[in-house]
């Protein structure tokens, strides 16, 4: 079987429509009933709330964006793509280098997608980001794979099971592996606001590395040869 181990970086929403148009989501809390609270609540919470509303647009693809793409064909050292390397300006190229990539890695054999949370999350957020680009995906790419299925494998269901979270953190250490150290995902988005492209990129390949050697770990288990 051939596996490709992926894991993606996203930030949050970045033009001015896209923030304005969460911004007008957000609303004053429910039990707020009378006119005068509710003129208190906006000036004096509304900021903060809309500014955390616009953080976790990060882990939804209708607004969020994808900045970094982490992938590994088999054995073969990770790799990663970056908004803003050469020739991916912006999104939509690089969605479209990655796609290229995908139809000359596997013209003729259709790998099986590891990753951590990766049906849950990098698939899904994949798709939605082309779907709004219009980025044509591969044809054998996952749309709605199951998580132990051949389409896709994902460590985090396979540990925790389909109703149950793991990070990835707490599962390298009870396997013993290398932790992630002092960069976690959540950082990502101010990371991008401060220009550390290259550390998003080196942080996103040592996921999917990570994620590799999780996987190989199962496997060992499952008396299957990763």
């Amino acid at each position: 079987m051939t596996y490709l181990y992926l894991d993606i970086e996203t930030i949050p929403a970045q033009t001015p429509a896209e923030k304005a148009r969460i911004a007008a989501g957000v609303k004053a809390p429910g039990n707020i009933k009378l006119p005068k609270s509710i003129a208190e609540w906006e000036q004096e919470k509304k900021p903060a709330a809309v500014e955390e509303a616009i953080s976790k647009s990060s882990l939804d693809g209708t607004y969020g964006h994808i900045c970094c793409i982490g992938f590994a064909y088999g054995e073969k050292p990770a790799q990663s793509l970056m908004w803003g390397d050469p020739n991916m300006d912006d999104e939509l190229s690089l969605l479209r280098v990655f796609t290229d990539y995908l139809q000359l890695g596997y013209a003729s054999t259709i790998p099986t997608i590891v990753g951590h949370n990766v049906v849950g999350f990098d698939i899904r957020f994949i798709w939605q980001r082309a779907i709004v680009l219009g980025v044509r995906m591969p044809g054998w790419f996952p749309r709605d794979p199951k998580p132990w299925g051949n389409e896709a494998f994902d460590t985090m269901t396979a540990w925790a099971g389909s109703r149950n979270f793991i990070g990835m953190d707490n599962l390298s250490a009870a396997l013993g592996l290398e932790g992630k150290g002092e960069i976690d995902g959540s950082m990502v988005g101010q990371m991008w606001a401060d220009g550390k492209r290259e550390e998003i990129a080196a942080y996103c390949r040592a996921d999917v590395e990570r994620t590799r050697a999780i996987h190989r770990k199962m496997m060992v288990a499952y008396g299957e040869a990763a």
